[in-house]
């Protein structure tokens, strides 16, 4: 069985309109970082899981240089998309790379690196989350910063996440061509006290002319607790220096020390 990797974002080139309106808006994470590193002058940041540019954009107008890595062609195309339509002299200090952040080294050389908008349910195990930890550690330079905001779970797999009934996990969205895209879910397997969550996911894709095909894929995620995530992060040598941790989120300031 192939566990995440076949992405979503890649059942349709859709899904990357489904991303910007409905999915990937909130703009919360974006002002924490503008506040965390106003003054500290042109930063070079590194975003992987970039998506669409959600954070990627706001921060390279900002004047910063930005490398945004992703694995989904889909995503990564409507990014350049906008890209294209920015001041040349902006384009020149952004950078896109097309990777499986698990089977690639990452760059280094980085002021800043940040993992937001929940990245860690990318992937299907406490040892790849950690892994990406370990390859952002090795991507920054002494004294650089991480920045980690992902939900957590404590204890074991919540009940909410071991219902096996077929469901809908996503609202239904519409193009602008009028293209429908249609999500489903279903639980087909748990290990609870280790808190891992196999689902088969389904996209029904609807075109105007009527036409429709459903596409199913596996996909695995492991919520981490708050003793994982700091634990990775001390692990390797990343010192936690702002933290703000609630039932469900929780968002770091991690350095690399000198």
């Amino acid at each position: 069985m192939s566990i995440n990797k076949v992405s979503m974002y890649d059942v349709d080139a859709h899904i990357a309109e489904a991303y910007d309106s409905d999915w990937e808006t909130d703009t919360d994470d974006v002002e924490v970082i503008r506040e965390f590193i106003a003054g500290q002058g042109t930063l070079r940041i590194l975003e992987p899981f970039c998506g669409t540019g959600r954070i990627l954009l706001p921060l390279l107008e900002d004047g910063h240089e930005l490398v945004g890595m992703d694995r989904s062609a889909v995503l990564l195309g409507r990014l350049r998309e906008q890209l294209v339509r920015l001041p040349e002299e902006t384009q020149q200090r952004a950078a896109l790379l097309e990777r499986d952040v698990l089977a690639t080294a990452w760059p280094t050389g980085f002021d800043l690196v940040f993992m937001g908008g929940n990245c860690l349910y990318e992937l299907a195990s406490p040892q790849e989350q950690e892994q990406c930890i370990a390859s952002a550690a090795a991507s920054l330079k002494p004294g650089g910063y991480l920045f980690l905001d992902n939900d957590h779970m404590e204890g074991e797999l919540a009940e909410t996440w071991r219902k096996p009934r077929r469901h809908g996990h996503l609202e239904p969205f519409t193009s602008e061509d009028g293209t429908v895209l249609e999500f489903e879910s279903e639980t087909i397997w748990y290990d609870a006290p280790r808190r891992l969550h196999r689902s088969r996911r389904y996209t029904t894709v609807t075109r105007p002319d009527g036409s429709s095909e459903t596409i199913d894929f596996v996909i695995q995620k492991h919520p981490p607790s708050l003793a994982e995530m700091r634990a990775w992060l001390a692990g390797h040598g990343l010192l936690v220096v702002s933290a703000e941790e609630t039932p469900d989120r929780a968002t770091y300031w991690a350095r690399k020390e000198r």
